[in-house]
């Protein structure tokens, strides 16, 4: 595992079931391997997709009260960077086509590869979901070999506080609740915490 490449993957969505929709997909690529690398380094080859809500909404995605609750407590900036809908948002389907690509290219390995995520089921259980509404038959592009690939992080990270979220020492740039920050950063402290141990 500490020479082949990793993945931390982050969304934001409009509601905590696997029917929300997703408004936003970050991957960041990483080795263990490969030392402690900056946020900025890490952030940089991030793929980061605004995605379209419309056709989402169509199919019967949903958003619930709490996270639209939660949602209209945050900034506008942040509401512009990780919920409302652009001029660049791609199809669901254009989404996954370019996520897959994106994992060949950085050599994703069946075997000693693994997805990382906060929490695999809010992540995985919205983008199988997802794959299985939009392309269904389709092989999932992520974790189309079962749970065992993905790798829930976020006692690692938080010491179980889900609330609590370490922050990057050295970048002022960083968001919170933007998913291509929020991967960027958790590949970091994955990263370093690999290290320390």
């Amino acid at each position: 595992m500490t020479t082949h490449t990793q993945f931390v993957v982050d969304i934001e969505a409009t509601a905590r079931t696997d029917n929300g929709v997703v408004t936003r997909i970050a991957i960041t690529p990483f080795r263990f391997n490969e030392g402690v690398l900056s946020y900025e380094e890490l952030f940089n080859r991030t793929l980061y997709i605004c995605i379209d809500q419309g056709a989402q909404r169509m199919a019967g995605r949903k958003n619930d009260e709490s996270t639209d609750k939660w949602w209209s407590e945050q900034t506008e900036e942040l509401r512009i960077q990780s919920l409302y809908p652009t001029d660049d948002d791609i199809s669901v389907e254009n989404m996954f086509g370019e996520c897959k690509r994106f994992l060949s290219r950085w050599n994703y390995h069946y075997t000693e590869s693994f997805l990382w995520a906060r929490n695999c089921g809010y992540e995985y259980g919205k983008l199988s979901h997802l794959n299985e509404q939009f392309m269904p038959g389709s092989k999932h592009v992520f974790n189309p070999w079962g749970w065992h690939e993905c790798k829930t992080f976020n006692y690692i990270l938080t010491g179980g506080d889900t609330q609590k979220f370490s922050p990057v020492d050295g970048s002022d740039v960083f968001m919170y609740h933007n998913a291509r920050h929020d991967s960027a950063r958790d590949a970091q402290r994955l990263i370093e915490l690999w290290h320390q141990s």
